[in-house]
């Protein structure tokens, strides 16, 4: 009998908390999709949130270490020793991995969710993306496939590794959090949002580009309400000394009736967020897992971005892209105005939306893994 094991600690970075909950649904979900015989185990460190899962077909261990050492210990392939002959895969470059001998049975995947590290490291800050690059390359020297969400973050990786590096691209979903629940509603209540607004994680700043957004409405006072989220995309350095960049760039006074700064309380409160929206706005020039923007399209709200490879890839035309402050102030405006427009965007990210699930993650990864 074959089992999968998940890795579920995540790399320590920004996203870890969502990509702990994505661990956790694909983990479900490579046990509903697990074929005959065959089971997931996931693996915790001590100390972690230790989820109880209702399916027979897996089942949950915990590591003898904390989620602070991991990072340290599993730069020692010793470490992997115990996972030696087993099926693992990590959503994440954090996975203990060693040199080893191609009839021992082994099969490891890794999937490396952006490429921040190598295109914009200041936005994980110098030495987590030191950290990323390092384990990354030890997925690429010692793990048996590589895989990432889009093409474009495999393209990164074959320019820094070898065009001839093989890499499989393997699509997420969002975590089940990032969906609306039925109580989103009441959630969206309860954090005082208007019944109808944009809503956008960008910050202030180079790769932010909130002011792209402000100089938009500045510019035009029919663009309604727009929601900030924060908390949820990376922060450069300048962040860190200033307090927040949201903070560093003041809300013009003309606007303090249509900007509100929200902060989830909880994961949950994202999916209702974004679920309410008419619109996500992703001005940014940087695109981490995708999470939140496939979130909008499950949730059949279109996006205008900046046209990042990575985003415009899980987009395709459910939205729409602009690559400059004006023209991205121009397609706010048309959006707003045009109705018809946001309505026939909203139905392609809703079938957009449809091709992404974690057990079409799932079953890729069991196929995977029965082709090495």
């Amino acid at each position: 009998m074959a089992t999968l094991t998940l890795i579920a600690d995540p790399f320590p970075d920004w996203e870890a908390e969502a990509q702990a909950a994505a661990a956790r649904d694909l983990a479900l979900a490579i046990a509903e999709t697990a074929p005959r015989s065959c089971s997931a185990r996931y693996l915790v460190s001590r100390g972690a949130a230790n989820p109880q899962f209702s399916s027979p077909r897996i089942r949950t261990e915990q590591l003898p270490m904390r989620a602070g050492m991991l990072p340290f210990a599993w730069q020692n392939g010793a470490t992997a020793r115990p996972l030696d002959g087993e099926f693992v895969h990590a959503l994440t470059p954090l996975v203990p991995l060693r040199s080893r001998g191609e009839d021992d049975g082994s099969q490891t995947s890794v999937t490396i969710t952006h490429s921040l590290a190598w295109e914009d490291p200041s936005l994980l800050g110098n030495a987590q993306a030191r950290l990323y690059r390092a384990f990354t390359r030890r997925a690429v020297r010692h793990a048996d496939v590589i895989l990432t969400p889009t093409h474009a973050t495999a393209r990164v990786l074959q320019e820094n590794y070898g065009s001839d590096l093989p890499v499989q691209v393997l699509q997420l979903a969002p975590p089940r959090e990032f969906l609306a629940g039925t109580d989103a509603a009441e959630r969206r209540s309860a954090l005082g949002l208007p019944p109808r607004y944009a809503v956008t994680t960008a910050a202030a700043g180079e790769h932010g580009r909130l002011e792209w957004l402000l100089d938009a409405m500045l510019a035009d006072p029919e663009l309604g309400v727009l929601v900030i989220l924060e908390g949820v995309d990376p922060a450069p350095p300048s962040r860190e000394k200033a307090g927040t960049e949201a903070s560093a760039q003041p809300i013009p006074e003309e606007l303090r009736d249509r900007v509100f700064s929200v902060q989830a309380r909880e994961l949950a409160d994202i999916g209702a967020i974004i679920a309410g929206a008419d619109v996500l706005l992703a001005p940014q020039s940087f695109a981490g897992t995708g999470y939140l923007t496939i979130a909008a399209l499950c949730a059949s709200v279109p996006v205008l971005h900046a046209g990042h490879p990575a985003t415009a890839e899980l987009v395709l035309d459910a939205g729409v892209s602009a690559e400059t402050a004006e023209a991205f102030a121009a397609e706010c405006s048309r959006l707003i105005r045009d109705p018809e427009e946001i309505a026939k965007l909203a139905v392609l990210a809703s079938d957009r939306g449809r091709g992404f699930s974690w057990n079409g993650a799932a079953w890729q990864l069991w196929e995977t893994h029965a082709n090495l």
